[in-house]
Order: C-alpha cells, then structure tokens, then sequence
C-alpha cells in the first residue's frame, strides 16, 4: 500500500518507522527507500530527461517492501529512522548548451536565468551522515578549453537561456541560476556555450520556488573567452525566504579569470 506523503517538498527530513519506507519521484529519477531493523535498502530507475518532466514530485510511503532485486543494502547496528533527500550541485563545471543563439553587444550585459540539474545526497540519521550521491540525470561528459592539453573536464548540458523569469519553467530536479553577463569589450560576445562553474555554488530551496542558486556575475573585459568571474554571497533575490540545503564543493575564492564563453570542440 502506498500513501501519498502531505510533505510540501521532497527535500524536506522526515521520519520512517521499522517496516515502511518511501517512494520518490524527482523528474526522470526514481527512488525507493526502505527501512529495516538494521538496514536500509535502496533501488533507482532512472528515465531519460526531456522538457515534459513534471513540474512537482512525487513522495509516497511504502507499506511493503519492494523487492531484494537490484536494491543496495546500508546495514547498522541499529537503522536510523530519520532520512533526508538533499539536492546539491554537480561535482564538475556544466558546460551549458544555449538551444537558441544568444549574443550580447559590446558595452551591454544581460541576465541568463540557466538551469543545470541537481544531484542528491542520502542522508541518514540525526546528526546526518551522508551515506551516497545520485545524480537526478546522467550527463554526457565534455572537454572545455582550447586544446587537448589546456582546458577541463566538464558536464554537458542544454538550456534556453531565457532572460525573462517568468519564463522560466519549474522543475523540481534542476537548480536554477541567474547569470549576468557583461561585454566590456569592443566586440559582439556570442553564447553558444557557457561554462557554468557550478561547484562553487550553493543549493537554496524555496516551497514555492523551487531551487536556485547564487547570482554569478561574468565580466569580458577583452576579445576573447574570457571572463571575470564573482559569485554574489546570500540567498538569491528572487527566491528571498529560501533555505540554504547544500553548500558549495568547492569554496569560491575572491574572484578571477575563468574560461567561461566558448571553446573549440563542436
């Protein structure tokens, strides 16, 4: 028997007694938890992710355990009964894909509001341990730089790079984060792809809102891909009540050069 959970998100911490368990639906990701005496099992499925992806999540309680097949098993002298979804970032720079191509003239800037999706940390316990990452969606990877030899190794993914919030769609297994770009320099600036240095940045959730980020600011001074680069500290404007859910892998330092516009792989 399954119960819809009256949860309003799914990232909030919730308690599961011995012989229950629950049931996510995070976009294209699948996750089906459930408690034992001394153990916790877990099985994920995985869709593929398109723009049709549901707008809420899911969250059910399982009366009934699953299945043995395909679960991962956590054992402990005794399970504990409070368990968390906690959406971060991912572990690599996404190079973000505009569908559209976006150009910014020079002496002018623009707000991109991009999308990349989240990754989700089971937690267990109280305190919480983190016991394993799951990404929402599995992205390709991608090589950013000029050459084979200089550059990084990346995430690909693809946006609208829509500059309106109004237009853009919530959903609740991607992260969203206003980007303003500024062209100091004496030539037009296209987007065709972005270098989005997620690691960086922080996880907020909003009930309403859904997820955000900090507001990363990208400077060209010069003709070239470089850029600037300033992440703005606090919770975003547009999401002002939301609570900070994850911090950033990587402490952001006070600023610098990035790599951030183009590069020379198709």
């Amino acid at each position: 028997m399954n119960d819809k959970s009256q949860s309003e998100v799914w990232w909030d911490r919730r308690e599961v007694p011995v012989g229950e368990g629950l049931r996510y639906v995070i976009g294209p990701l699948t996750l089906q938890l459930f408690r034992s005496r001394n153990s916790w099992r877990l099985w994920t499925t995985r869709v593929p992710a398109d723009e049709t992806q549901p707008s809420e999540a899911l969250v059910e309680r399982l009366t009934n355990m699953p299945g043995e097949e395909g679960a991962e098993r956590f054992v402990f002298g005794s399970s504990p009964a409070h368990l968390r979804l906690r959406p971060m970032l991912a572990d690599r720079s996404v190079v973000i894909r505009a569908r559209q191509s976006v150009f910014v003239p020079p002496g002018e800037e623009a707000i991109l509001y991009l999308s990349s999706p989240v990754w989700i940390a089971l937690d267990l316990g109280e305190p919480a341990r983190s016991l394993r990452e799951i990404p929402v969606s599995q992205l390709s990877d991608t090589w950013f730089g000029p050459s084979t030899r200089e550059g990084e190794l990346c995430y690909a993914a693809r946006t609208h790079a829509r500059n309106h919030l109004e237009q853009v769609p919530r959903r609740p297994h991607r992260a969203v984060t206003p980007v303003k770009v500024r062209n100091e320099a004496s030539t037009l600036l296209p987007i065709e792809k972005l270098n989005l240095p997620v690691p960086l940045l922080s996880v907020y959730g909003d009930a309403d809102k859904g997820l955000w980020t900090e507001e990363v600011h990208l400077t060209r001074s010069a003709d070239s891909d470089m850029a600037a680069l300033r992440v703005v500290p606090g919770v975003p404007v547009h999401a002002p009540r939301a609570e900070r859910l994850s911090g950033p892998r990587t402490e952001p330092g006070r600023g610098g050069l990035v790599r951030a516009f183009t590069d020379l792989f198709g």
